[in-house]
């Protein structure tokens, strides 16, 4: 259920979040990349990333799939990368694409068109459920897009030329616009005197919600932050949430 801060005019949902993430094994739950304060390159940032950690969670386990896979579809620059090695070193294209997929699958990274083994074993999927704090800023709804309109809208303007912000707007391309919009969502206090805890919104591939989730406290350095891991499990071949996503973006896995 959502309803709007009398102070910013945003729209929040309230209540706990329970969400699935996918994350090397190794790493756990809840260590993303700290992202670094000041003028720096955004573009490899993810969507509503902010100077400190997110952690994106996902509302069910295909939208998770479908988030953390979207980057194994096969695209231009793929092509177009595969194309060039295969000119410079003389040899056919399909050669080329398979001495990447071997390099990329030593390292148990995810190759444009596959899925190898190893990506599956050193990672698990996460059921995780953050109960406070419980307002979550909805990026789905009219009533927070016509606020960062009021409040950002000359200042997206001026930097980007994004003359109206609209779904497109937080689910474009464009890193530098999306992380200063989140930027600033995150520094809002809303009407009940607290901070959100991160921002709701669709799945830029379609289907499900997501959370960008702001480790506030552990960017703080005042210990973790409340937050429960309900399960793990392995991702295993048989998986029917994975099978329908590798069908979906048409991709191989072992």
């Amino acid at each position: 259920m959502t309803a709007v801060c009398s102070k910013t005019g945003l729209a929040y949902a309230e209540g706990p979040v329970i969400g699935y993430r996918i994350a090397k094994s190794s790493y756990g739950p809840l260590n993303p990349l700290p992202r670094s304060t000041g003028p720096v390159d955004r573009s490899s940032w993810s969507r509503f990333d902010t100077p400190g950690s997110t952690v994106y969670l996902a509302g069910d386990r295909r939208t998770a799939y479908a988030e953390t896979l979207a980057m194994g579809r096969v695209g231009k620059d793929f092509r177009d990368a595969v194309a060039f090695a295969a000119a410079q070193f003389g040899i056919t294209v399909e050669a080329a694409r398979k001495l990447i997929q071997d390099d990329w699958t030593r390292n148990g990274n995810m190759v444009p068109g596959w899925l190898p083994a190893n990506w599956r074993d050193g990672r698990l999927m996460y059921t995780l459920r953050i109960n406070s704090p419980i307002r979550w800023i909805d990026l789905t709804t009219a009533e927070s897009i016509a606020s960062l309109n009021r409040h950002l809208g000359q200042q997206l303007d001026d930097a980007f030329g994004i003359s109206t912000v609209t779904l497109a707007t937080l689910s474009g391309e464009n890193r530098e616009a999306t992380t200063a919009i989140a930027e600033w969502l995150r520094e809002q206090v809303l009407d009940d005197g607290n901070f959100a805890a991160g921002v709701r919104a669709h799945s830029k591939y379609g289907g499900g919600l997501c959370w960008a989730y702001w480790l506030r406290r552990q960017d703080d350095r005042l210990g973790p932050d409340p937050v429960e891991l309900e399960a793990e499990t392995e991702i295993h071949r048989n998986d029917a949430d994975l099978n329908y996503v590798l069908a979906l973006y048409g991709l191989e896995c072992r």
